[in-house]
């Protein structure tokens, strides 16, 4: 896949005065194949998206063992944040464009609030007053205006169950942390197992292996899309926190029927209860019933 230089704008002086300011609403371009994704073409959702990874970074919170991921599913797959920042925090950001309606807000906030410790609805400035009066104390609020994030609420910290943080890891970085503990895993262990073990650790053990293993598995998408970033821009640089991998679907005799390159196939790990290895890679097997 080829970049794209962008042209001259790539670094248009700042509107809150910094002059060197990175922000996401660039004249940026980047071709991935046959996409090219422009500051015109791009989905509202991805401006904001950029909009606030932007904001993350000019105030510092980004650091050289932070992580930033671009749609990260929780709760047994059921929810997808649209941005998330691992650093001293596990922060989820629920991004609302104008493009949305606000229908699936309150079971999104609900889910997302026991799986962050800090939450942050960032919502279209029409939205502000009814977003407003859905957020529950202690998640945040930021408001886009013309490509602006402005803080109208703060986010104060969650403090997570054991359950929460264990179901943001995988069996196999969860066997990985009770071996550390000096806790044999023996094979063929379930994951159900491996959880009621780790249960017996410190809530702040499993918070902060929660964070490190999160960083460990995203940390080579956030190189690759730091590394472009400042070349090309966050808006159009966004397609590598999210490249799609090609995975597939097999049936029971394990033969492809179809090849999926949707970013959710991103978020399968291998303990995921349909993932099995085929000859051409990671699949998820069919259910016969």
């Amino acid at each position: 896949m080829a970049v794209r230089n962008a042209s001259n704008e790539l670094r248009k002086p700042c509107r809150h005065g910094s002059g060197s300011c990175k922000n996401a609403l660039r004249s940026a371009r980047l071709e991935f194949g046959t996409v090219i994704v422009t500051q015109e073409s791009a989905k509202p959702e991805d401006r904001i998206k950029a909009a606030v990874i932007d904001r993350l970074v000019d105030a510092c919170h980004v650091d050289a063992d932070s992580v930033l991921i671009s749609e990260m599913t929780v709760a047994d797959w059921s929810r997808r944040a649209d941005v998330v920042l691992a650093n001293g925090h596990l922060w989820g950001f629920e991004v609302k464009s104008e493009a949305d309606n606000l229908t699936r807000l309150p079971g999104q906030i609900d889910t997302f609030r026991r799986h962050f410790e800090k939450l942050v609805v960032v919502s279209a400035k029409r939205f502000e007053a009814a977003v407003g009066s859905m957020i529950p104390p202690g998640v945040g609020l930021w408001i886009e205006d013309n490509g602006e994030i402005k803080q109208k609420v703060a986010p104060r910290c969650f403090k997570l169950t054991k359950q929460a943080y264990l179901s943001l890891m995988t069996a196999t970085e969860i066997a990985s942390l009770l071996s550390c503990n000096g806790l044999k895993v023996k094979k063929g262990t379930t994951r159900l197992q491996l959880v009621e073990s780790a249960e017996k650790l410190p809530l702040t053990d499993l918070a902060g292996s929660a964070r490190a293993a999160i960083k460990r598995r995203y940390r080579g998408r956030h190189a690759e899309f730091i590394g472009i970033r400042d070349t090309i821009g966050t808006l159009a640089a966004m397609p590598r926190l999210k490249r799609p991998r090609s995975l597939v679907i097999a049936t029971g005799s394990e033969r492809p029927v179809q090849t999926l390159t949707d970013e959710a196939c991103d978020e399968v790990s291998s303990d995921h209860p349909q993932f099995m290895w085929a000859p051409g890679g990671p699949v998820l097997r069919r259910k016969t019933s």
